[in-house]
């Protein structure tokens, strides 16, 4: 993939230097490849790109933002008229000039991946039919990107990314199955990916219905993702603390946690999925500790909140799209812990995945889930619901496993809790 040349995105910031009181240019170019399977055959193959610029202004304190496929002097223009619409605040600006450290997990093999990814997806089918277990959809997917930020206060931010995707469904007579795995390098297992999936859709047929109890639980790694993303994940935010949409918001240096637990944003981790030298404000990003052992100990901002609350940003800022603003997101999320013990599965109450997290109360942290693929005491049970509160939760950890992973943000192990409430 070849940048817009050097030259021409200098150009446009000695213009916006004339006509902006700071003023940044965003580039991004990503291309993405998908190879779906449909009822255990290869279905299609589709291919994206996508490429644009985002240019940020500021004058007189107001904020102004425009986005085109083509950087010229039509979107610089957009840009400052609508800065002269918005409303002042103080608090805004850009970051200054950074340095970075070269920790990319960019792995390039993956510009190239199609043979290596049809290859995968052949063998998560023939898994399947060995397995006798019927694929009914499924993906492998693909891409990789490059981004450059440059800004009137110095920052010239340069970066390539990579990522791969596995993700299959599985139907057993009545049962189903399902199974992921994530790499920012050319590195799936296919095969585990097929034979868990193969493996959960046999073992749950004919599941049997439980009483409403309360018993220890483990959530396996998938379900411990899908269940914080959207009950504590928010309440790191900055944006949030700064308008007190979070529990935590005058929680610092108070312990709400189970003190076996530890939690790390971590944007320099090695292999992370969103590991980066520089957020998409161009700051460069760290490691933070967010919770020691139960004890809150930070947040995560971007330059704006940053200012708000009268510190640094951390380096958490990110946009999906050359056409949004930056916005705070963990980079690595880390669960944990010194201990790394957890109970027999057959002894408590085992879930592999989890419906309905995105319904939970990101304040409150209250929620109310369906599990998906679960097991009591070795058995497999039907759809039951877990409800309770993220902050009750996590005072209540009885164990940690081995087996981290990583599928999201979050990178964390199976997890046991005490005393949880299942309705059956």
């Amino acid at each position: 993939m070849n940048i817009i040349s050097f030259v021409d995105v200098e150009k446009a910031l000695k213009i916006l230097e004339k006509k902006a009181d700071e003023a940044e240019i965003y580039y991004v170019k990503s291309k993405s490849d998908k190879i779906s399977i449909r009822n255990s055959k290869i279905y299609s193959f589709k291919e994206s790109i996508s490429e644009g610029y985002g240019v940020r202004v500021i004058v007189d304190k107001k904020l102004g933002f425009a986005y085109s496929s083509r950087l010229d002097e039509e979107l610089i223009e957009k840009a400052l008229k609508t800065a002269k619409i918005s409303e002042a605040d103080e608090d805004l600006s850009l970051p200054e000039r950074q340095c970075y450290e070269d920790i990319s997990n960019y792995d390039k093999r993956i510009e190239n991946a199609y043979e290596y990814a049809l290859n995968g997806a052949k063998i998560c089918i023939d898994i399947c039919k060995d397995e006798n277990v019927d694929l009914t959809s499924g993906h492998v997917s693909w891409s990789f990107s490059e981004t450059k930020i440059l800004n009137t206060n110095g920052v010239e931010a340069i970066e390539k990314e990579s990522g791969i995707l596995c993700y299959i469904n599985t139907v057993k007579e009545n049962s189903t199955g399902f199974s992921m795995d994530v790499s920012a390098r050319l590195s799936i297992d296919f095969e585990g990916v097929a034979r868990e999936a193969c493996f959960l859709a046999k073992s749950c047929i004919n599941p049997e219905k439980i009483d409403t109890l309360r018993t220890n639980v483990i959530l396996k790694p998938v379900a411990v993702q899908e269940l914080l993303e959207y009950t504590l994940v928010p309440n790191f935010n900055g944006e949030n603390i700064y308008r007190k949409r979070s529990f935590l918001h005058d929680k610092i240096e108070k312990e709400i946690f189970s003190e076996e637990i530890t939690i790390i944003d971590d944007g320099t981790l090695k292999d992370g999925l969103y590991t980066r030298k520089f957020d998409d404000e161009g700051v460069k990003t760290q490691k933070k500790v967010l919770v020691d052992k139960g004890v809150i100990k930070g947040f995560l901002f971007d330059t704006f909140y940053a200012r708000k609350m009268n510190t640094e940003s951390t380096g958490n800022a990110f946009r999906n799209s050359f056409s949004m603003l930056p916005r705070i997101e963990p980079s690595n999320f880390i669960i944990k812990s010194d201990i790394s013990s957890i109970s027999n599965d057959e002894d408590v109450l085992v879930v592999y995945g989890l419906i309905g997290a995105h319904t939970s109360n990101p304040i409150s942290g209250d929620f109310s889930v369906e599990t998906r693929n679960a097991f009591y005491k070795g058995k497999p049970i039907k759809k039951a619901i877990i409800s309770g509160n993220i902050f009750e939760l996590l005072k209540k950890i009885a164990g940690f496993g081995k087996d981290y992973k990583q599928y999201s943000n979050i990178l964390s192990p199976s997890m046991e809790f005490e005393d949880v409430t299942v309705v059956g």
